[in-house]
């Protein structure tokens, strides 16, 4: 998705660099046509809900990559920050804290991107199918073969060869398109549940020195041992989240912002009386894409702030500290009330990541639909 590290072979350079400009290339040929063809047919509301969602989505992933691309060297420093988290522990069962998120983080990758894939597969089916029923009607006179994606390239493609050359461009552009909205925000999803799953670990950690103070209450020097660990764990973790804060909170803050528009366009083309049954498909494919592509960014950052409270529960729940020396005490309660902060992702400081997040986008695209319906009736 972005240039690879300096010290890296030619020959990855090349490649990586190859797959930067292919991604660049796919997305742009969908980009700029449906601006053009926005631009063309302006004061349509019906193709404007038609193009506008897609044109949102590819806007999207294009500002990633190029945000990403901006801000290289600060991506690779936290790529390799998170990547070091992974050694954290060397016990298997301590290990399974964040081992489970990273299955649910697979999982939630394939079902992104097969619905994603989906999407191409069902606005390529819809013009096919008009394509078919056009070329074998003998009676039909007009000749409005549809492409899967409306756009404008500045002459007439409803003819042979045209229109196959276009069509097979179009099917090849957004699948290289599908594949780059999946891997940049299953990325995304993916660092945030790894920075969960150390808050985990701190959990766990903390459990285990509960256990221990009960069957060995003796052994305080190896307490405070794993009392340090656990304070300069969190704290390393507290750096992490912050860090990647100051990355991805220009993404987030794009992503709320335009997803409003997304479910707003996409609803307006479902509910469009004049949609036909194949255009009523592919719309609704690509309504419940938006919607797990939504789930995918708020889904990790509820998990984060409920991981980052959890550790000033456990401490409090699961160790004795009242039977312990004051020393104890005093390192316990500085978890305690650092804790009390959770730890979030924020769009811009003014809007945590979490589950409520879906609740503020849905009453924006509401008020988008509301608007869009007055342009209408106007």
């Amino acid at each position: 998705m972005w240039p690879i590290e300096e010290e890296s072979s030619t020959c990855s350079k090349i490649f990586a660099y190859s797959r930067l400009i292919v991604a660049l290339t796919a997305i742009n040929s969908v980009f700029v046509p449906e601006i053009m063809a926005i631009a063309v047919n302006w004061g349509d509301v019906r193709i404007l809900a038609g193009v506008g969602c897609v044109l949102t989505t590819v806007g999207q992933s294009l500002f990633k990559i190029i945000y990403l691309i901006i801000r290289k060297e600060r991506t690779y420093r936290l790529y390799y920050k998170i990547r070091s988290l992974w050694d954290s522990t060397n016990d298997p069962k301590e290990m399974q804290s964040y081992i489970m998120l990273a299955y649910w983080a697979r999982i939630c990758t394939i079902i992104f991107y097969l619905s994603c894939m989906c999407n191409v597969i069902t606005f390529s089916l819809a013009a096919a199918v008009n394509y078919f029923r056009f070329e074998y009607n003998a009676n039909s006179t007009d000749n409005n073969r549809n492409l899967p994606f409306v756009v404008w390239y500045g002459k007439d493609t409803s003819a042979s060869p045209s229109f196959e050359i276009a069509f097979a461009c179009q099917f090849l552009s957004s699948a290289i398109c599908a594949a780059t909205i999946s891997g940049l925000d299953a990325t995304f999803m993916t660092t945030i549940l790894h920075v969960c799953g150390q808050f985990k670990l701190i959990n766990t950690w903390i459990t285990d020195i509960g256990v221990e103070i009960n069957c060995e209450p003796n052994h305080r020097r190896k307490l405070m041992m794993q009392l340090i660990k656990c304070i300069r764990h969190h704290q390393r973790m507290i750096d992490v989240v912050n860090d990647v804060n100051n990355l991805l909170t220009p993404i987030i803050f794009m992503q709320l912002l335009t997803s409003g528009i997304e479910i707003c366009l996409s609803g307006y083309a479902i509910l469009d009386n004049g949609t036909a049954k194949a255009d009523l498909a592919k719309f609704t494919s690509y309504f419940i894409s938006m919607l797990v592509q939504l789930l995918v960014w708020c889904w990790p950052g509820e998990i984060l702030v409920q991981e980052s409270q959890n550790v000033g529960h456990v401490v409090y729940l699961n160790v004795p500290w009242y039977n312990m020396p004051l020393i104890y005490q005093k390192y316990l309660c500085l978890i305690i009330v650092r804790a009390q902060q959770y730890c979030s992702i924020t769009a811009l400081t003014f809007e945590t990541l979490s589950i409520h997040t879906l609740t503020v986008v849905f009453n924006t695209a509401t008020s988008y639909f509301a608007l869009l319906r007055q342009m209408q009736d106007k």
